[in-house]
């Protein structure tokens, strides 16, 4: 089961790895080419905007998921430096997790309600919003999952902790 978990893991970290690059270097060659035309008008690129906001929002999401799973997102880690190597460190990792995790739920519930509200679709191609809009709750499923599962490790660490604190001392004869 452990297998299947990382295995899937792998899959979808891979998925949005390779959809936040893909989308990064579609964005140049759109930027490019807009500025290209717009010197030497040759043809209209009316639905460049839209597509625009549909790789930006998919791209930032993407890559909101990648550095999550990475735990490379900005973060203030004073406080976690300056308990480093006591219990209180894995308790306030667990705590801010749960922060984590609640805002995550938030998030990914609202983004969900925003795509089953979303009727609209773009001027050019008629892609629903919802497309432009289903990149918020993948990303906050995916970056609440990772939380769970962080905040596991965490919990792990204040019970193993705990653990080799509170071992009897052998008395010696």
């Amino acid at each position: 089961m452990m297998k299947f978990i990382k295995s899937l893991d792998w899959a979808v970290f891979t998925f949005f790895r390779v959809l936040a690059v893909g989308l990064l270097c579609l964005l140049f060659v759109l930027m490019s080419l807009n500025v290209i035309l717009r010197f030497y008008p040759v043809f209209s690129i009316g639905w460049f905007d839209e597509i625009v906001e549909l790789s930006f929002a998919w791209m930032v999401f993407a890559t909101a998921a990648i550095l999550w799973r990475g735990r490379k997102h900005p973060k203030i880690d004073f406080l976690e430096i300056l308990l480093k190597g006591t219990r209180c460190q894995p308790v306030l990792l667990a705590v801010v997790e749960v922060i984590n995790i609640l805002f995550l739920s938030i998030f990914t519930y609202y983004g969900f309600m925003l795509v089953m509200t979303a009727a609209a679709t773009s001027p050019i191609f008629k892609i629903p919003r919802k497309v432009f809009y289903v990149a918020m709750p993948t990303a906050g499923v995916y970056m609440t999952i990772l939380s769970v599962i962080f905040l596991a490790g965490y919990l792990r660490k204040i019970v193993a902790f705990e653990s080799t604190t509170t071992q009897p001392v052998e008395k010696s004869v």
